[in-house]
């Protein structure tokens, strides 16, 4: 999303105030009018509207705080230069002091933002660990060494030996040591908002943080130059520039979204397709999303006592500071499925007693005799699954969160009786059946599985023949497993492998094991075995054949 306009007003506000500051200094800096007080106006202006801008666009308080600090570290350094240069006579111990302290905010500032750019992809409520406080021992040392430098002068050595700011002096590995904290903390935030970047255009947009770094750079390269000044060291102090690069770096973070802000989110919500908007106290609609049609009055005054369903579209209304928030759900496919759901209930009822009057029945051809033995086996392998099934449905809660949550699982009960009775029957017509029957059963049963929220992948090739005991226990196998994550379970995936061997798997992202006796007793009667692991969070199973005999 681009930047809004109050942004870009704040921008244009800041660039001009810091090329007025510089023009300023260039045209007065060889006359002998006192102007750091002026310049100093306009570039603490900035820095204050960096502050609040800052505390507004970003929810963490810990960054926050942290970025209060780094902005209000910036003005006591524009206001400490300007009484040094403005009210301290520059040959003094004084000017002297405040000279070596000018590198406090050179290494703190970087590691203020850096310790920042921890909080990028983290909930507003995080905060960083105690023993994050240890990356200031580095600045802190640093900088000590540095105050201290007339006992040692390991910062700056003075070309006579005597500490004095109007002597030529060269630098030390103090310096150094800073320019050093200053230069790794700048990669390290580049390299922590990269990192966050998951879209492709945002890799893009690196460029722009990393231009400003570059410039930066040459800047600390040539203020070491002992020749005549360059323009812009003419135009800026050593303290404003390094400020002034850090809030060009930050921005640049922010407008090309590495930095993720909480600015135009309205907009944001406008532009969103999300059924849902807000009202205030009078149920007046004050946004919605433009893709979405907001309710009458009557409508939300009435979801705001009980649900409103109109359409197959439910209403709901919940009050939050200042007004109500309201949002909308499309349940015609959850209806559709109750009623598919009531009619595959029904078939079998039907097809149960169908069977149990077939057991009754006198055999007469062979053909039918087997069919009805057929019929009687699947009833009773199936009968646990029917007998819970009928006792879910007729213990559905009253509520309908409870309601809904118990008609989708028994969505997934009901397809794996389905399916498996379809395995069972084609599996007592042949010895063999199609891999592609297990992919069909396999992926039914994904699609129920969506509706409760877990998302699920399978990979199984069809075309292949199969012994009609191993696609079922295979099928059965991964219903076992899912009904063991559940409730917990949110993602599933399966997998088929038939290059030269059988191996089949199944990834769970729980690492709750499955109890798996019955079915490594048949594995092995299928010259196979049965691997089950749990790692990172996730259950792995594995049903293998060496040297399937797939056909």
């Amino acid at each position: 999303m681009p930047i809004d306009r109050k942004h870009r007003r704040e921008m244009i506000f800041g660039a001009a105030a810091v090329l007025f500051s510089g023009a300023f200094k260039l045209i007065l800096d060889r006359t002998d009018f006192s102007y750091h007080c002026l310049l100093a106006l306009p570039l603490l202006t900035v820095y204050l509207i960096w502050l609040f801008a800052s505390r507004r666009r970003f929810p963490q308080k810990g960054m926050r705080r942290l970025l209060t600090f780094s902005a209000l570290l910036m003005m006591l350094w524009c206001i400490v230069k300007t009484i040094r240069y403005e009210f301290v006579s520059v040959d003094s111990d004084l000017s002297r002091l405040i000279w070596y302290w000018y590198y406090f905010p050179v290494v703190m500032l970087p590691t203020l933002l850096l310790m920042s750019s921890f909080y990028i992809g983290r909930t507003d409520s995080y905060e960083l660990p105690p023993a994050s406080t240890a990356a200031f021992i580095p600045a802190a040392a640093v900088t000590a060494g540095i105050v201290t430098n007339d006992r040692h002068q390991l910062a700056f050595k003075f070309r006579h030996g005597v500490p004095n700011a109007l002597d030529s002096y060269s630098y030390g590995p103090l310096y150094y040591c800073a320019m050093g904290i200053l230069f790794l903390c700048v990669a390290g935030i580049l390299f922590k908002t990269l990192r966050s970047c998951t879209s492709r255009q945002f890799r893009r947009s690196f460029l722009l943080p990393a231009g400003v770094s570059a410039l930066g750079g040459l800047y600390i390269i040539s203020y070491t130059n002992s020749g005549e000044p360059l323009l812009f060291q003419r135009m800026y102090e050593f303290p404003d520039l390094t400020c002034l690069f850090f809030v060009c770096f930050w921005e640049s973070l922010v407008m090309t979204h590495m930095l993720p802000s909480n600015d135009g989110h309205g907009e944001f919500f406008r532009a969103s397709s999300i059924s849902a908007g807000l009202t205030d106290t009078d149920m007046n609609v004050e946004l919605h999303s433009e893709n979405s049609t907001p309710p009458d009055k009557e409508q939300l005054a009435e979801a705001a006592e009980r649900e409103v369903i109109k359409d197959g579209i439910l209403l709901k209304v919940q009050q939050v500071t200042g007004g109500y928030f309201y949002w909308t759900e499309d349940i015609r496919e959850l209806q559709q499925l109750n009623s598919r759901l009531e009619e595959t209930r029904s078939y079998l009822e039907e097809e149960n007693a169908m069977l149990d009057e077939a057991q009754h029945l006198e055999e007469g051809r062979r053909r039918t005799a087997e069919q009805n033995k057929l019929y009687d086996s699947i009833s009773r392998r199936l009968k646990p699954e029917f007998d819970r099934l009928s006792e879910m449905l007729g213990q559905l809660p009253e509520d309908e969160e409870g309601f809904r949550t118990g008609m989708k699982r028994a969505a997934i009960d009901g397809v794996f009786i389905k399916r498996c009775s379809n395995l069972l029957l084609l599996a007592g017509g042949d010895s063999c059946i199609d891999s592609g029957e297990l992919a069909l059963s396999v992926g039914e049963s994904l699609g129920y599985m969506e509706l409760s929220g877990i998302y699920g992948n399978a990979e199984i090739p069809r075309g292949t023949k199969l012994p009609s005991d191993t696609v079922l226990l295979m099928y059965e196998l991964f219903q076992a497993a899912v009904e063991n994550a559940l409730p917990e379970l949110n993602a599933v995936m399966v997998t088929l492998n038939l290059d030269d061997s059988i191996v089949y798997r199944i990834e769970l992202d729980n690492e709750k094991l499955p109890v798996l006796a019955d079915f490594e007793e048949r594995a092995a009667l299928a010259g196979g075995r049965i691997d089950t692991e749990a790692a990172d969070g996730s259950c792995f199973i594995t049903f293998s054949v060496k040297g399937g005999d797939a056909i």
